[in-house]
């Protein structure tokens, strides 16, 4: 099943750019079967990047959850002098209330790595490898394992069904899986996105479109490099994409791939990435200019725009583009609409230590003073978690109660 070019500038509505300079083209199937049908599985009603819903003006109630990790008091972590042989909990709160207590084990399903703890949902998933095979959980019981190092870069929450797509530890290649079990294996081949990229959103590479579940991925290399798409478990070769094209980012949305390339509005781009939205499209990335380059965007209001010189984690939201950044001081900085530097050196661990819920920073930071404990941010308001150890992630979600 291939994939013909359906529209190929879609963003010339963009303010004041011609379309060949924007970098970003889009295809449609020849086959498009339009609006999902019912029987791959219900739509739950999150977003991903290929249904990023609308952002209208209404009331709001907004839950914290995050993720941590605590250690026994006056072990140094920090060290990291006897990592995997000392005992921890791995922690989950709503709004700051414990709601989970999981002590380590042979036979636990996580670790205690950020990049592994996943919020969704207001459930906590993990992941990992031990004794030759993945172990997936969710708040602490073992969902499925299945044989092979691997880690999740898509996770999916369909129905009682749980979809995966995850890399081997080493080498090329991924798996798509439905509750452990392989619907398609590839032992070359890269995924576009994970489940530390913003611009994916909390589900990573995996996501709905149109109610179908998707994503997209690159198979060869150099001027052999070629592009798929994959609805519901069926490939689509991206003919429309010339072989070695220099794509930095693939997303669907609404039946189109749509394709990120450099340059973009003459400007080069070390990386980049697509953010849908309501209406258009935005861009992030790392743009090149005489001195180097610098953490920016791009949409509909013009660009690119500059947010900080610093290599940084982006995020788009109904309310502008933001930026944190960390150096190896520990100095964390975010920068957008609201922007500020924390007065204590800390540690940004992951990515999904920030959120910006209707514009405001919500930011888990872990000083890196032991003495201290990690605390959550949400604007100009602190507060401590009480725990020798570290958040690793936080989630704010958002209720929608009545209009203004």
């Amino acid at each position: 099943m291939k994939t013909s070019v359906f529209s190929l500038f879609l963003l010339a509505a963009l303010a004041a750019c011609t379309p060949p300079d924007l970098g970003i083209v889009s295809f449609r199937s020849r086959n498009d079967r339009g609006p999902h049908q019912p029987g791959s599985g219900a739509h739950d009603g999150r977003t991903g990047p290929g249904d990023p819903g609308a952002f209208p003006e209404i009331k709001l109630d907004t839950t914290l959850y995050f993720s941590a990790v605590r250690f026994p008091e006056g072990y140094d972590w920090q060290r990291d002098t006897a990592y995997g042989s000392v005992p921890f909990e791995l922690l989950l709160y709503k709004d700051f209330e414990p709601v989970l207590a999981l002590p380590s084990g042979a036979d636990a399903c996580f670790v205690p790595d950020p990049d592994r703890h996943h919020l969704l949902s207001g459930h906590l998933y993990t992941e990992r490898m031990a004794d030759g095979a993945t172990r997936i959980g969710r708040d602490g019981v073992e969902l499925f394992r299945f044989a092979g190092r691997e880690y999740l870069v898509g996770l999916l929450e369909d129905g009682e069904d749980l979809l995966t797509l995850s890399r081997p530890a080493k080498g090329p290649g991924f798996s798509f899986r439905r509750n452990g079990e392989a619907l398609i294996v590839r032992t070359d081949g890269a995924p576009f996105g994970d489940l530390a990229d913003p611009s994916y959103a909390t589900t990573g590479a995996l996501y709905r479109d149109q109610g179908a579940v998707c994503f997209c991925f690159t198979a060869g290399s150099g001027a052999g490099r070629t592009f798929y798409a994959v609805r519901d478990g069926q490939e689509s070769l991206l003919d429309g994409l010339p072989p070695g094209a220099p794509v930095l980012d693939l997303k669907l949305r609404q039946g189109e791939a749509l394709a990120l390339q450099d340059p973009v509005r003459g400007c080069r781009l070390g990386e980049g990435r697509i953010w849908p939205l309501p209406t258009g499209y935005a861009v992030t990335g790392r743009f090149a200019d005489g001195a180097g380059f610098y953490s920016g965007y791009l949409d509909a209001q013009g660009g690119p725009l500059r947010l900080c010189g610093e290599e940084a984690a982006l995020y788009r939201t109904s309310q502008g583009t933001f930026a944190v950044s960390a150096d190896g001081a520990g100095t964390v900085r975010w920068y957008g609409p609201e922007s500020g530097q924390e007065a204590l050196p800390c540690r940004f661990l992951t990515p999904a230590c920030a959120s910006f819920p209707g514009g405001v920073p919500w930011l888990a930071l872990t000083p890196r003073d032991t003495q201290r404990h990690p605390f959550v941010r949400a604007g100009t308001r602190v507060r401590e978690v009480d725990i020798n150890g570290y958040v690793s992630g936080l989630a704010v979600t958002v209720s929608r109660l009545a209009p203004k």
